[in-house]
């Protein structure tokens, strides 16, 4: 039995918890025993981590390390300041040689830093194999640039990258000048989305064209591009938004001051009777990795219309599926007038998705493959 264990910074609402649990509940038991280290327990998710998974307890210093400086309390800005320090001046590999050792119950036969930027770090400070999930396409957004040479350091010391999509897998090895990188799709629960959509929504205006979106209210999610979007075709669609972050107030204010009439339903664990019961899910998103709301949509039975993010064409089929527009207001706004009245043709997409599967158990040996090569 292989010992593996799972660094993740933070456990908030996202996609990249939400993969990890779905991981976490199908590696075999019989195969591997899981540790997991939420560097800073905290987030919405920790309650839905396997009962049978064992989770570290985490030290102090790990408190600040997804917290923007910008939004540190006087309470912990001593602590953030001192993680940049180490950052920046590459002294962050002794010092987390002293945290392994205070936090690790065990010696692991792999390493899994299942998010890239500190948790690389974290784990490139370990001996054994070393493996390093990519979610972030950092040709649109580098997240280490402020710590360049403390990364690329840390990467030097990974044996396997795994991209979660091909544009993703391309950017990281063109930033990093790595060649080690191969690409593995997100595990999504498809028969837990399929036993949750089916329950009756009554919210939505039939006389319309209803679009829902999932997300956290963030830059990076580009609600604020889609509001001002939905200014131009209000009239013909009504608008769902279904997430919390800390876009929601400006969101919000936006929806007021033009009186769109976006519902805001805020955070909802399982908000797939709601994509399933709308006619369109909408992503707007600026930059992606591998959107898995877009496939948690398509499992929903409801056609998708994206900008174009890294993943966004391993995911969806034109003419099928969805639709993929430039990453540009007028591009999203020229497809909405486009399909205002063709409220007959996203049924027939909705038909077409009855029948979409998506491959779990291929994506599943895969990454079992990954941990078991020596």
């Amino acid at each position: 039995m292989k010992r593996v264990l799972f660094v993740i910074d933070e456990m908030r609402m996202g996609g990249v918890s939400k993969v990890l649990i779905e991981l976490l509940k199908v590696l075999d038991r019989n195969r591997y025993a899981v540790d997991l280290l939420v560097l800073h327990k905290t987030g919405e998710l920790i309650k839905d981590i396997p009962e049978d998974i064992n989770i570290l307890n985490t030290s102090p210093f790990f408190s600040t390390i997804d917290i923007p400086l910008k939004q540190c309390t006087l309470k912990n800005i001593f602590r953030k300041l001192m993680i940049i320090f180490y950052m920046k001046t590459g002294l962050i590999f002794k010092r987390l040689q002293k945290e392994r050792k205070r936090l690790l119950e065990r010696d692991y036969d792999v390493e899994i830093a299942y998010k890239e930027g500190f948790c690389t770090v974290f784990v490139a400070s370990g001996n054994h194999k070393k493996i390093n999930f990519i979610h972030s396409d950092y040709k649109i957004y580098n997240y280490a640039h402020n710590y360049m040479s403390t990364f690329k350091k840390a990467l030097s010391n990974i044996d396997i990258n795994i991209a979660v999509s091909d544009t993703v897998r391309d950017s990281f090895k063109e930033v990093f000048g790595i060649s080690d990188v191969i690409t593995i799709h997100n595990l999504i629960d498809e028969k837990r989305i399929k036993s949750k959509m089916n329950d009756h929504i009554d919210i939505y205006d039939r006389n319309k064209i209803n679009l829902v979106t999932v997300g956290r209210l963030h830059y990076q999610k580009g609600y604020d591009i889609l509001l001002d979007v939905y200014k131009e075709v209000k009239d013909h669609y009504t608008l769902t938004i279904i997430g919390d972050g800390d876009k929601r107030e400006e969101l919000e204010a936006m929806n007021d001051r033009y009186q769109l009439g976006v519902r805001f339903l805020g955070m909802i664990d399982e908000p797939y009777s709601y994509i399933h019961n709308a006619d369109m899910f909408v992503l707007s998103s600026r930059y992606e990795g591998y959107p898995t709301v877009v496939i948690e949509s398509l499992l929903c039975e409801t056609p998708v219309l994206s900008t174009e993010v890294a993943g966004i064409k391993e995911q969806l089929t034109e003419d099928h599926y969805g639709f993929i527009v430039p990453n540009d207001k007028n591009a999203l706004l020229a497809k909405l007038l486009e399909l205002k009245d063709q409220k007959e043709l996203l049924r027939s997409y909705k038909d077409k998705l009855k029948d979409y599967h998506y491959e779990n158990e291929a994506i599943l040996k895969k990454i079992e493959d990954v941990i078991d090569k020596d």
